[in-house]
């Protein structure tokens, strides 16, 4: 089974999506080959649930990082060559024989293309891969005792076989004769068809591993330690929303017998923010990915589902409320199954009255606490946390602070322990001048 989630929660922390504004993957995404961006968009789809895999992928970004390297040619260099390559109907050597002889002849009788074409593409696919040699040479010496030094060197092996070394004299010379076409077709396209496959495959992953790196230099990332699943914990020192400008980092660390936090602050001191920002660290570390965080450490989890966008559904008639309802019962299905999940859910049931709100809060997170998961639940309703505390040994408590300054909130966006009372509703509303606004209105009506 792999790794579990929804569109909801992918919606909710803006994971996936290439042209989303401020996706997650938009953060990745600068992949100079079509394929490197195939393949990081396969992997943001599919984060991994073996510690050994995850290991394995933050070794690999790890030593493209401390290489610092770049590809040796340029998005169009490279796909004219991969055009070369994978535009192939090679049928047998003679077959090729007749189909470039005949695209010789119309071009010389007729000025069609064809032959043109597949002339400049095998010369210029020479000259990419000549590049490739070199940049396989030095990453093979570079790779020695790390995890990649034996995929660099099957590369490094393929492009310096006897094979490989009938090319290389080819390459920047006069343009091709006709000899030449035929014997380098049948090499790339015939003789040496699976390798070369498998060296776009590897430069595909080069590109996607020189990207992360890059990515994760240039913002102070770091790569998450992996643990045991039945350890069932996560520990995050300085996390933060890696697509927030200057975002404000905290510490925070779930399990080892607490694993409910119980987060509460007033509206806009960061509570969604910051249950986005441990979410994003936790789905990325299962990615393999690195992370915006000093240091974090996790054990294995199965999955991650939230609740913090919830829409209604009027083609279904769905109230905001039903929906909220239909979310938990969701999310509760999958908790019952005992699949180890990270859980969040930002102000339970905010579709309905105080009463029922805090009824259904209390009774939910008693609930999910004496059951596997990880989970972060947010509220305004400090009384259920009051009541939580005194019952459940299994919950702790932080909010986000607001602090006044006169009549004016403010947010340090910084945890602190316990809980909090802070409600500036009000004040906001009167700040806003939105009576002033309504009773004005009145007033000039009746002149």
């Amino acid at each position: 089974m792999g790794f579990v989630t929804d569109k909801q929660t992918l919606d909710d922390l803006n994971i996936l999506g290439r042209y989303k504004s401020k996706s997650i993957f938009s953060l990745f995404n600068h992949t100079i080959t079509d394929g490197g961006g195939r393949l990081l968009e396969k992997m943001f789809q599919e984060p991994l649930c073996s510690a050994d895999e995850i290991i394995k992928r933050n070794e690999l970004f790890s030593f493209f990082e401390k290489v610092n390297v770049l590809l040796p040619f340029t998005a169009e260099e490279f796909s004219v060559a991969e055009n070369y390559l994978h535009n192939s109907d090679y049928k047998g050597r003679l077959s090729a024989l007749f189909n470039i002889s005949k695209s010789k002849v119309l071009n010389a009788l007729a000025a069609e293309q064809d032959y043109i074409v597949l002339q400049d593409g095998l010369a210029k696919t020479i000259e990419v891969l000549l590049k490739v040699k070199d940049f396989m040479d030095r990453i093979t010496t570079a790779s020695q005792n790390t995890v990649y030094y034996h995929r660099a060197k099957r590369i490094q092996d393929l492009l310096n076989s006897r094979h490989m070394e009938s090319a290389w004299q080819y390459a920047g010379g006069e343009p091709l004769s006709f000899k030449q076409v035929i014997q380098l077709d049948y090499l790339f396209k015939g003789l040496l068809s699976v390798q070369m496959a498998d060296l776009l495959l590897e430069m595909y992953e080069i590109d996607v591993c020189i990207t992360v790196a890059g990515i994760s230099k240039k913002k102070g990332f770091t790569y998450a330690k992996v643990y045991a699943r039945d350890e069932k914990f996560i520990e995050i020192k300085g996390v933060y929303h890696p697509s927030v400008s200057n975002a404000i980092p905290n510490d925070v660390s779930i399990g080892k017998g607490k694993n409910v936090f119980f987060l509460t602050g007033a509206n806009m001191a960061g509570k969604s923010t910051f249950m986005k920002s441990f979410a994003i660290a936790t789905y990325l570390a299962h990615m393999g990915f690195p992370v915006a965080a000093r240091e974090m450490s996790f054990s294995l989890h199965d999955g991650i589902y939230s609740s913090i966008n919830v829409p209604d559904n009027l083609m279904l008639g769905y109230s905001h409320f039903y929906a909220e309802v239909l979310r938990v019962k969701k999310v509760a299905e999958e908790v019952a199954s005992e699949k180890q999940l990270l859980i969040l859910f930002d102000e339970l049931f905010k579709g309905t009255n105080v009463k029922d709100a805090y009824d259904g809060t209390v009774a939910i997170i008693d609930a999910f606490s004496k059951r596997n998961g990880t989970f972060i639940i947010s509220t305004h309703i400090m009384e259920a946390g009051e009541t939580l505390r005194k019952n459940n040994k299994n919950l702790f408590f932080r909010y986000l602070p607001t602090i006044m300054n006169g009549n004016v909130p403010t947010y340090p966006y910084v945890l602190e322990d316990g809980i909090t009372d802070d409600r500036h509703g009000m004040i906001i509303i009167q700040n806003e001048g939105i009576l002033e606004i309504i009773n004005n209105g009145d007033s000039n009506k009746s002149i």
